[in-house]
């Protein structure tokens, strides 16, 4: 919780800059391109290759030249594999996922460069921005010709924290937004850029691994008992000794989950009539 006041506190600090300029103007746009994870499962390059579709929509509200308001709806999926790794252990233990993630942004953006649709050599900004998100995932394994939900399986044990101390995880939380990109102003309305946008999450459970092995009896006493134990360690599935010895690492608590949507964006600037009319076009591509 230190971690989120100090971000909020950082994007209060930037909310109250003074406006210095009357041109203000607000932005409707899309955006599209790829979505991955960095996880207990993906955690090396080799992951790079279940790079998934994301896409969403969003509304910029621009103060002035340089700080503007963003609201935005995103979506997309994310997977992963043990069985890729060049992690000897990885390999053995043989976990993988899948989850679609849907999150609602605010957050504010800084334009390094003034982007000033009146004066064509202001044509072009990189940005950075800062926010908060909730956001909603559910991790699922295919097992026996379907997907599988995990979170209500407890693989680590969270459906017994008294026997366990692993609380269950919610599939509802908030994550920080943090990236920047390049802004390209075509015309006096028309703006589309590239975009990177990491999301630093408050949970190790995007994938379903984060803690140790729990004794298969507790695991097979809850409901679908039977089901938890096969999904808690899949090792069996290349090797006749289980992995999941009770205790034994199973993931990495010590370093939470992120996900990254990266893409291109195309917006529509509705200019307030108030504002000087543009002048003529003449920046040149």
């Amino acid at each position: 919780m230190r971690s989120l006041f100090i971000y909020v506190s950082v994007l209060a600090v930037i909310v109250t800059v003074p406006n210095r300029s009357s041109a203000q103007a607000a932005e409707i746009g899309l955006w599209g391109g790829l979505t991955h994870s960095f996880g207990d499962i993906n955690n090396s390059t080799e992951s790079f290759q279940f790079l998934e579709p994301g896409a969403g929509v969003f509304f910029r509200y621009n103060l002035n030249s340089r700080i503007g308001y963003y609201l935005g709806l995103s979506g997309g999926q994310t997977r992963g594999y043990d069985s890729i790794s060049n992690n000897i252990y990885q390999l053995r233990r043989n976990l993988s996922y899948r989850t679609t993630i849907y999150d609602v942004s605010g957050r504010v953006d800084f334009n390094f460069l003034p982007l000033e649709r009146e004066k064509p050599k202001y044509w072009f900004t990189p940005y950075v921005f800062m926010g908060l998100s909730v956001y909603y995932f559910n991790p699922q394994a295919y097992y026996n010709d379907e997907w599988v939900d995990l979170q209500p399986l407890g693989t680590e044990g969270q459906q017994f924290p008294e026997l366990t101390g692993n609380d269950k995880y919610q599939r509802v939380q908030i994550s920080v937004p943090m990236g920047g990109g390049f802004k390209f102003a075509l015309n006096k309305n028309i703006t589309a850029g590239i975009e990177w946008n990491w999301h630093w999450l408050f949970t190790d459970y995007l994938d379903d691994v984060s803690t140790v092995y729990v004794d298969p009896s507790i695991l097979a006493s809850g409901s679908d008992g039977a089901l938890a134990v096969a999904l808690a360690d899949r090792s069996t599935a290349i090797d006749i000794i289980p992995l999941g010895e009770p205790g034994k690492q199973r993931g990495d608590s010590e370093h939470r989950d992120k996900y990254l949507y990266t893409g291109i964006f195309l917006s529509y600037t509705i200019v307030d009539l108030k504002c000087d009319p543009p002048g003529k076009w003449g920046a040149k591509f």
